[in-house]
């Protein structure tokens, strides 16, 4: 078995852990992930991440975050011109100076977090913390100065990693995309904070909800309309959330408030609603509720 079928494999696994195996497909995990930048960054796949917290299934968890991140690397990347990074590093494995100074940069990195821990803002930005002090460590030169081929000059260490691609045949258009990427929400902790304020959001949205439905003369249109519109754009993650009957359910609700007129697509969210959960009481009151008002 290969690198990528063991990630499959592995994905797989934490899906049918939690009563997604047949909700969503490997194909559509691997489309997902080559939309977004990082894999979390997709909706659909932070919410599989939210059931999993919810189920509190570290086995689950342990399988689907390495595996979804691995992943990436056995996509194409335009960057890299259409190959995959698991191609790139094959056909232009990093030289040993590379391998030196990037392991050294990460170590001194780590020592620096550690360092600081407790002493930075909440606020603290990973990411461009760590953009910048990568800049600077590349651009330094290092205590054994090396000389650029065929001459005197003193290079820097990112000048350095230049001269050994460009001797080992590396394409001149990526000599110099040197470095690593750090993406601080791919931190459980950060992952953590994303589920949970688009938790907050929606829990918020369904209090206005209720108090629109108590009151029809005080709803206001353009609120609803922007709840139906968070709705629509929140939906990948509650598809695969703790309780996605009761989503498809609150959904047709706000669509039916929006514009009663959709009786289509409100009876097919209900119907979404009632094949994850056929004995949802709510779901089926509103149905049979809104097939009288239809026929009505």
């Amino acid at each position: 078995m290969d690198d990528l079928e063991k990630i499959k494999q592995d994905v797989f696994a934490a899906l049918s852990r939690v009563g997604l195996g047949k909700e969503v497909s490997l194909d559509e995990i691997e489309q997902e992930i080559s939309k977004t930048e990082t894999a979390f960054q997709s909706l659909l796949l932070l919410g599989i991440l939210r059931r999993i917290m919810q189920n509190q299934d570290d086995e689950a968890a342990q399988l689907f975050i390495p595996a979804v991140t691995a992943w990436k690397n056995y996509l194409p990347h335009k960057e890299l011109s259409g190959l995959t990074p698991a191609q790139a590093m094959e056909q232009y494995p990093p030289g040993p100076q590379e391998r030196f100074f990037i392991s050294a940069m990460m170590q001194e990195y780590q020592a620096r977090l550690e360092a600081a821990d407790g002493s930075a803002e909440d606020a603290f930005d990973v990411e461009a913390d760590f953009s910048q002090f990568q800049n600077e460590y590349l651009g330094r030169i290092p205590a054994e100065h090396a000389l650029a081929s065929g001459g005197n000059q003193v290079l820097s260490i990112k000048e350095i990693i230049m001269e050994e691609r460009r001797a080992a045949g590396r394409p001149e258009e990526s000599i110099d995309k040197i470095g690593v990427q750090v993406f601080a929400e791919n931190v459980a902790e950060n992952l953590g904070e994303k589920a949970a304020a688009i938790d907050d959001r929606y829990i918020s949205a369904l209090e206005e909800l209720e108090q629109a439905q108590r009151n029809p003369e005080q709803r206001n249109k353009n609120r609803v309309r922007a709840i139906r519109k968070q709705f629509e754009q929140d939906e990948p993650y509650h598809r695969c959330g703790p309780a996605p009957h009761q989503f498809y359910c609150n959904y047709a609700a706000v669509v039916f408030l929006d514009e009663a007129g959709q009786g289509d697509l409100v009876l097919s969210l209900l119907e979404r609603s009632l094949a994850l959960r056929p004995d949802y009481e709510y779901a089926l009151a509103m149905k049979r509720g809104l097939e009288n008002y239809y026929k009505g």
